[in-house]
């Protein structure tokens, strides 16, 4: 974008709509708000990070796109606030199954969960908590990075380490 206040109005759009959204942000529809592209996206986002640091939330990386983010100090405090019944205690224990054994097949799945896992995998990929990957003809399920922001749960790499995120904290 060429002229300031383009430049000023485009980041502020990317920041509206991140936090009217509450969730995630893809970078097409951002195109689409602020006709922001790739590396201009992560200009607009390290600048509206500067400008939230004194703020509970930051702006985070996904991915699918962006999400706008409580910070965990404040968060602890907020948490009642949040909706209580996003998924039923069958579509967590399937999600649980998930977590502990990624990447884990369908079929692993539905021999410990059931058919109705396929249910619950189709809603937790719809709210982007699950991804699928295929290898050859077998169907691999994953936990997203979504999933780990709003779970506060760390990734382990192959390695055994812990993943750290953008923000510095592991």
């Amino acid at each position: 974008m060429e002229a300031p206040e383009s430049w000023e109005r485009a980041r502020n759009l990317l920041e509206a709509a991140l936090f009217a959204s509450g969730g995630i942000v893809s970078e097409s529809d951002i195109g689409r708000i602020t006709r922001l592209t790739g590396p201009a996206i992560e200009k607009a986002v390290s600048e509206i990070n500067e400008s939230l640091s004194s703020h509970p939330f930051y702006v985070e990386r996904v991915e699918d796109g962006w999400i706008m983010v409580l910070k965990r100090e404040f968060e602890e405090k907020v948490a009642h606030l949040f909706p209580q019944k996003i998924l039923s205690k069958s579509e967590v224990r399937t999600l649980a199954l998930i977590t502990a054994n990624e990447p884990i097949t369908i079929s692993d799945i539905v021999r410990v969960r059931g058919n109705s896992a396929r249910q619950h995998i189709r809603r937790l990929i719809r709210l982007g908590l699950v991804r699928e990957s295929r290898k050859g003809r077998m169907k691999i399920y994953r936990t997203t990075k979504k999933f780990s922001l709003l779970f506060k749960v760390e990734k382990v790499k192959e390695n055994g380490d812990t993943a750290r995120d953008r923000s510095g904290r592991s």
